[in-house]
């Protein structure tokens, strides 16, 4: 009869390769996937959201660096307070948008006293990448919201929640692609209303606008 450490060591031996023939096989599955034309693939990862698309980098050589590759990008995150997965998102948008080049279709974030500061170099840069889509919620304070939003000259949605709306730059003139726009607990200068005329503008076709 066996030693029982030799039956143990066995079993180890044992289990260790079925986990190293399931991570293999998943290896495999991935890579295949990498055969897909490369506009399902940026599908697939945007659709995943910014954090799993990251992760993907783990799961083989081949998809160390695909998430880099993609032609748009949706960063999203919700209120920190909720999900300390949304804190370590935020902590890495400056390396994201630094390894990712691609355009910013869309930039959600609920911004506690930590983020906040951070505002203004993020939206340089994404205004530069051609955002859409800009939600921005922050904490106490009424922080001034930097005037570096005006230069996002391609927003079609705009929300804001909990921010001082600063002074228009000189030259501002509306938001040309602007269709939506919310403004929740915010604070307007003396000439708030014709702050309003003026991201406005004079469009049209309005799909929804609300102040409150």
């Amino acid at each position: 009869m066996p030693p029982r450490g030799s039956t143990k060591r066995r079993r180890g031996r044992g289990r260790g390769r079925a986990t190293e023939a399931a991570a293999a096989a998943a290896a495999a599955v991935a890579d295949a996937l990498l055969s897909l034309p490369p506009e399902i693939l940026d599908d697939i990862l945007i659709r995943v959201g910014i954090r799993d698309a990251v992760r993907t980098s783990a799961l083989s050589r081949a998809w160390r660096r695909r998430w880099e590759e993609l032609s748009s990008l949706d960063l999203c995150f919700p209120l920190p307070g909720d999900d300390e997965g949304a804190r370590k998102g935020l902590a890495a948008v400056d390396g994201v948008l630094l390894r990712c080049p691609g355009r910013v279709q869309r930039f959600c974030a609920d911004l506690d006293n930590t983020y906040a500061g951070r505002i203004h170099d993020w939206l340089r840069v994404i205004s530069r990448r051609g955002v859409e889509i800009l939600s921005l919620s922050f904490g106490d304070g009424f922080p001034a919201l930097p005037s570096s939003v005006f230069s996002c000259g391609r927003i079609t949605s705009l929300s804001l929640c909990g921010c001082s709306i600063p002074p228009l730059p000189a030259g501002f003139v509306a938001f040309p692609e602007l269709r939506i726009l919310i403004l929740m607990n915010v604070r307007l200068h003396d000439s708030g209303e014709y702050q309003l005329e003026q991201i406005i503008g004079c469009a049209d076709d309005w799909y929804y606008l609300a102040s409150k």
